[in-house]
């Protein structure tokens, strides 16, 4: 169970195994970066396996990457040697918990019985009963918006608004800003709470998953070119430079502008292919505004 048309399908149902006390350790991320390493994964392939490792999956996606790798496996040593690479992901952090126990003994019955899928994978299913089940991990969609991608998996699917997919968007750029000194103050949390409140209709836990989201992957590091090409899309010019504006009161809602962040707002207005005279009456905007 080493061939690299293989590796990805492993990779998946070893995160999803570790994931099963609904923390993934650092022992067990580099578990699982060590066989990436020697599977030699390409990028194509590391994309693929992202949204495992950013998040616990949701119970449609755990199926489906079970189902996957039972279907690519075929004799006893395959079995075996996915079932202890899934006790070595699960035991890396020197501490087992009833919850991946119970996992564990579950994956072994699947593997070692694969005559009896079904009954086992609806066994399976009744071990994670936290949330409503979701579609698979859509890679394409965690590509495009990873916020809003992560929000489906969080959150009741019925919270998440049409309007919802340039918001979260927005969110992200707004927090590119507000990282861009490396450190994201509750004053700026509180501008970026306001202008989505403005734009969107959220019910209040919805809204604080968002911004926590927005937070995590800003710390992470958002593609600043990814975020604008989405968002910007059939934008007007008059539109780019009310969003410049808009990221400059993000980053100035903790009193000022730092060197970096008038870089990173230099390096957004770039990339919305705005010109340096709109870069400047934005500075001045912003200037004015906060005197």
């Amino acid at each position: 169970m080493v061939h690299a048309s293989n590796a990805v399908s492993l990779l998946k149902v070893l995160a999803a195994a570790a994931w099963a006390d609904r923390t993934l350790s650092q022992s067990e991320m580099n578990y699982i970066k060590e066989l990436a390493r020697r599977f030699e994964l390409d990028d194509t392939d590391w994309f693929a396996l992202q949204p495992f490792l950013e998040d616990p999956p949701t119970d449609d996606e755990r199926e489906a990457v079970l189902r996957d790798l039972v279907a690519r496996i075929g004799s006893e040593r395959e079995r075996r040697d996915v079932i202890a690479h899934i006790e070595s992901v699960i035991g890396a952090d020197d501490r087992i918990t009833p919850e991946e126990t119970e996992l564990l003994r579950r994956y072994e019955e699947i593997l070692r019985e694969p005559s009896s899928l079904d009954l086992m994978f609806r066994r399976l299913k009744t071990l994670f009963q936290t949330r409503p089940p979701r579609p698979e991990a859509d890679i394409d969609e965690f590509l495009r918006n990873k916020i809003l991608f992560k929000l489906r998996r969080r959150t009741d699917a019925a919270r998440i608004t049409p309007e919802m997919h340039r918001l979260a968007l927005l969110g992200g750029l707004m927090g590119i800003v507000a990282y861009a000194d490396h450190d994201i103050d509750e004053r700026e949390i509180e501008e970026i709470r306001r202008q989505l409140q403005g734009r969107g209709r959220f019910d209040d836990e919805a809204l604080e998953v968002l911004l926590a989201i927005i937070h995590e992957e800003s710390v992470r590091g958002l593609d600043r070119h990814r975020l604008i090409s989405e968002y910007s899309t059939g934008t007007s010019l008059e539109d780019r430079v009310e969003l410049l504006d808009l990221l400059f009161g993000v980053a100035g809602a903790d009193g000022g502008l730092t060197h970096r962040e008038l870089e990173e707002l230099r390096a957004i207005a770039s990339a919305l292919h705005l010109s340096h005279r709109q870069y400047i009456g934005a500075k001045l905007r912003a200037g004015e505004a906060a005197g």
